[in-house]
């Protein structure tokens, strides 16, 4: 069964990858290319935000955000061993652990982009909101340990399933089917078109070309 849609997959190890840049260049103070990965980050959230309503079956919101109710009764089946059969792809909890990410990698990327430390860096956009970039700086840094709890909980979550579960949730990312035997999964073909899927790899592409360019809304290039 197809579950996960190309463009999905490309945006999901292209998000990895970015935010694990963005920290790692952070750490070793390369903010040139922290900005880099952060503006990335930003394009690539709002390219799923779009790609949430027309995107393949189960990488649209409709279908994965639940309400409380019906992730609590998903909860207490999984706890008492009910789920014999799972339903592709996310399950009531984790549509909203993806909410979770796509929340605070955003806010993470434009506070970054808004912000300044006041000496030698000022993000992209810092100069179109002077009177919070200050602001925007303390909030960026605290949201630094949220982003890090959200990242350990879907690590956590992988190796749960990937260990006591025994499915393959990062090899369903790559490949983009189910790794689950015939029998135990149920539910909606993810599959495109080819002209969806050239479609949302274009727009991927160019928004995250389009956010590269934000760098020379800088005053100091006119």
């Amino acid at each position: 069964m197809r579950i996960w849609d190309l463009p999905l997959r490309l945006f999901h190890w292209g998000l990895a990858i970015s935010v694990i840049g963005a920290i790692m260049s952070a750490k070793i103070g390369v903010l040139v290319v922290h900005e880099r990965f952060g503006l990335a980050v930003m394009a690539l959230v709002g390219w799923r935000i779009i790609w949430g309503f027309v995107g393949g079956h189960h990488a649209r919101f409709a279908n994965f955000l639940r309400g409380p109710v019906t992730v609590i009764q998903w909860l207490r089946g999984e706890i008492a061993g009910r789920h014999k059969v799972r339903g592709a792809g996310h399950s009531p909890l984790a549509g909203y652990a993806v909410l979770a990410l796509l929340m605070i990698t955003w806010f993470m990327a434009f506070s970054g982009s808004i912000s300044t430390d006041g000496i030698l860096f000022d993000g992209p956009l810092a100069h179109l909101l002077p009177a919070y970039s200050k602001t925007a700086s303390s909030i960026h840094h605290l949201g630094e340990k949220v982003l890090f709890l959200i990242l350990f909980l879907h690590i956590a979550a992988i190796l749960v399933y990937k260990f006591i579960k025994k499915r393959g949730l990062t090899m369903a990312m790559i490949k983009g089917r189910a790794t689950d035997l015939p029998d135990t999964i149920e539910g909606a073909d993810g599959s495109i078109s080819r002209n969806r899927t050239i479609f949302g790899v274009f727009l991927m592409l160019i928004m995250v070309a389009g956010a590269q360019m934000l760098t020379l809304l800088r005053p100091a290039f006119f």
